[in-house]
């Protein structure tokens, strides 16, 4: 492998900064639209019981829906971000937008649990839209506020997330699941249509068949050195969130605490401390590189394993560890992001659909390892699984900061 990035993808042209077509609103408007169509991926997680009751379906049935969704998100991933790259951005949102609010809607009318689950899982993977604004922020913005803008997307995206399982459950409560998926609907198509109308005009978009795109993204994990550190680093960063976040719910529900589902699931809240610290961290990638955000965020991933441990019987210890992990998970995902965006300004979107893939697939692997580990060593077993994997990225650290000295074009 080679430790240079590829003469094909390097900067040959960035849009001109505070470039007049692109106005300031826009970015607003994407955090918004991010978050709305994002939230739809969550719909599902306070609604259970709710389908269940309404179907006529056991609970553990239910759970499909969840599961489609996420798996029809990764596949959104996978087959229609890369398409950001060839493709003008306005009528392929157009088609994702289009086509979510329809499957939304049917989802709303489905008659049993198969019909809603595949009608979400279409819906996931159609609603991928963040994954292709943000590289589009990061193209329309200005050089030098670059992270700035994406950390100000991926506010929107985490709030929707958040906001999805705390509005989703409360609508559904009040006015029954169809109610919500009609909700999120008309969220979507309205914020779509607004991103829409405000997206700059674009030029021509290289040429080059689906096959040969889909075909180029193993071939950027192989070439491209920048997108291999973000994969591993933020890879590990975001398992070991998973892995604790994940079997979080079992400590707060278990003999210590006692806490209802419900009053467990408020403490997601407190991950909108990332989103309150993002642009910040955008502020200070866009002076002083990626770097020092990343090693800060494997810091405190590591500080929070400890702190997890000791949140075992602790509630403060506990508070100050899904801060922590909260915050390092927004600053790592900015960073990492903003570092590839800017070694492949002709390639964002597929480097952002690698990199969203591994991110994907190193949650999931560690949420397993997470939830047999605290079968068999309980709560201490996966705050070590945390702490590994931070001390995994720490050592992959040093590769980063050579790459980046040796080629110092894109660390900003």
């Amino acid at each position: 492998m080679t430790d240079a990035p590829s003469p094909l993808v390097l900067p040959r042209s960035d849009p001109k900064p505070d470039s007049p077509s692109v106005r300031p609103v826009l970015f607003l408007v994407m955090a918004v639209c991010s978050g709305a169509t994002v939230a739809n991926v969550y719909l599902a997680q306070p609604l259970l019981k709710l389908f269940a009751d309404g179907l006529g379906v056991p609970h553990s049935s239910a759970g499909a829906v969840v599961t489609c969704a996420q798996f029809g998100y990764a596949a959104g991933i996978l087959f229609l971000v890369p398409m950001g790259d060839v493709r003008r951005r306005r009528p392929l949102l157009a088609a994702m937008l289009t086509a979510t609010v329809v499957m939304l809607l049917a989802a709303a009318a489905a008659p049993g649990l198969a019909v809603l689950a595949a009608a979400t899982a279409l819906v996931g993977t159609a609603t991928v839209i963040p994954q292709v604004l943000v590289p589009l922020a990061s193209e329309l913005a200005a050089p030098d506020k670059r992270a700035a803008v994406v950390a100000n997307v991926q506010i929107g995206l985490m709030t929707g997330i958040v906001g999805s399982r705390v509005i989703g459950g409360t609508v559904g409560e009040l006015l029954g699941w169809r109610a919500v998926y009609i909700l999120a609907a008309t969220l979507t198509a309205l914020t779509g249509a607004l991103t829409l109308w405000l997206l700059p005009g674009e030029g021509s978009r290289p040429a080059m068949s689906y096959g040969s795109l889909l075909a180029s993204l193993p071939r950027m994990v192989r070439d491209e050195p920048s997108v291999r550190h973000a994969c591993v680093l933020h890879g590990t960063l975001f398992g070991a969130y998973s892995a604790t976040w994940t079997t979080l719910v079992l400590v707060l529900t278990g003999d210590h605490y006692g806490y209802s589902s419900a009053v467990a699931g408020l403490f997601g809240v407190l991950g909108l401390a990332g989103a309150l610290t993002a642009p910040w961290a955008g502020r200070f990638i866009d002076r002083r590189g990626a770097l020092p955000i990343i090693f800060s965020a494997l810091l405190m991933t590591l500080a929070s394993a400890g702190a997890y441990a000791l949140g075992g019987s602790s509630l403060s210890a506990m508070i100050v560890a899904i801060v922590l992990a909260n915050v390092a998970v927004q600053w790592s995902q900015i960073a990492n992001q903003a570092r590839i965006f800017g070694y492949l300004p002709q390639a964002r979107s597929r480097a952002n659909t690698v990199y969203m893939v591994a991110v994907f697939l190193s949650g999931a692997i560690a949420a397993a390892v997470a939830s047999a580990c605290y079968g068999t060593w309980g709560w201490g077993g996966v705050c070590a699984v945390q702490a590994t994997l931070a001390l995994i990225g720490l050592l992959t650290l040093p590769l980063m900061r050579r790459h980046d000295r040796r080629h110092p074009l894109a660390t900003r």
